[in-house]
C-alpha cells in the first residue's frame, strides 16, 4: 500500500479523557492509554477492556537509530578543552569536566568550566589514582542551551562507564569522555543521548577535528577545580581503564 493507505485491521482509540466512545458493533479493537495497550472486546454475553498480550499483528517492527545533523564543536574548542584537561592531570591527577550549550546567538556550539570538585586516591607509593568529578551547571546567558559535556578519564580508557551512563542517562546531547591524556592524540569517546539512549558516534560527526591540544590555559579555569585526596588507599585491580576502590560517586546535575 502507498503511505497514509494503511489502515490497521483492528483499529486503536487513544484514550485522552476518561469519556472515551467506542462503538458498540466493533467486536475487538485496542485502546492506547496512558497505563498500556489494551484489548476491549463486545461479546454478546459481556463487555470487557483487558491488557493486550500482544500488539496488532499489522505493525511491523521498528528499530531504534539516530541520524545526526547536529552542529559541530570547533576544533579550537576541543584542543582547549583537552590542554585543560591535561593541566588538570599533570597539576592533581585527577579527573577534570567541561560543559557544552549550544549559543543561539552566534549558531554555535561553545563550551564552560564549571567550578568542581575532583576526588582521587594516594597511594603509598605516592601514586594517584582518580576515581570521580563533580559539578554543577553553571548560570549562563538565555542564548545559550545545554547541549552536553565533556570530561577526562585521565590515563585510563575513553568509554562511557556505568557511572556515565546514568549520569547522563536523562541529559539528552553530546557526551565526550576523553581518555589516555598523556598521548597525543589522545583517547576520544563519543556518545549522543536522546531521550535515554545511547548511540555511538564517531568523532568526525560531532568534532570540527583536532590537532594538538593547547597549552593556552587560563589560571581562572584551574582554579574551578578543587581536588580531595583520599589517603594510603590499596586498589585491588586495575578494569577497563578505571581503578576499582568500591562505589564511586559522580557529576551532580
Amino acid at each position: 500500500m502507498k503511505n497514509g493507505e494503511t489502515k490497521l485491521v483492528t483499529p486503536i482509540f487513544h484514550k485522552t479523557s476518561d469519556g472515551l466512545e467506542i462503538p458498540d458493533d466493533l467486536p475487538v479493537c485496542y485502546v492506547l492509554a496512558d497505563n498500556g495497550l489494551f484489548t476491549r472486546r463486545r461479546h454478546r454475553f459481556f463487555t470487557s477492556c483487558v491488557v493486550a498480550r500482544d500488539w496488532p499483528s499489522e505493525l511491523v517492527e521498528q528499530k531504534q537509530y539516530l541520524n545526526l545533523h547536529c552542529p559541530k564543536l570547533s576544533q579550537e574548542a576541543m584542543e582547549r578543552i583537552v590542554g585543560f584537561f591535561s593541566k588538570i592531570a599533570d597539576l592533581h591527577g585527577s579527573e577534570a569536566a567541561a560543559t557544552l550549550y549550544w549559543d543561539r546567538s552566534d549558531e554555535r556550539v561553545c563550551f564552560k568550566i564549571p567550578d568542581q570538585r575532583a576526588a582521587v586516591s594516594e597511594g603509598w607509593n605516592g601514586g594517584r589514582y582518580p576515581s570521580d568529578v563533580r559539578y554543577e551547571n553553571p548560570q549562563v546567558d538565555s542564548d545559550l542551551s545545554l547541549f552536553g559535556s565533556v570530561h577526562s578519564h585521565v590515563d585510563g580508557a575513553a568509554y562511557a562507564s556505568q557511572i556515565d551512563r546514568t549520569d547522563e542517562s536523562h541529559l539528552t546531547g553530546l557526551h565526550i569522555v576523553v581518555g589516555r591524556i598523556r598521548q597525543e592524540p589522545p583517547e576520544l569517546h563519543c556518545e549522543y543521548v536522546v531521550d535515554g539512549v545511547r548511540f555511538r558516534v564517531d568523532a568526525g560527526q560531532v568534532i570540527e577535528g583536532y590537532d594538538q591540544r593547547s597549552t593556552d590555559i587560563p589560571d581562572e579555569w584551574i582554579q574551578r577545580v578543587k581536588v580531595d585526596v583520599n589517603r594510603y588507599v590499596t586498589h585491588s585491580y586495575y578494569q577497563n581503564g578505571e581503578y576499582d576502590e568500591g562505589p564511586a560517586r559522580r557529576r551532580n546535575r
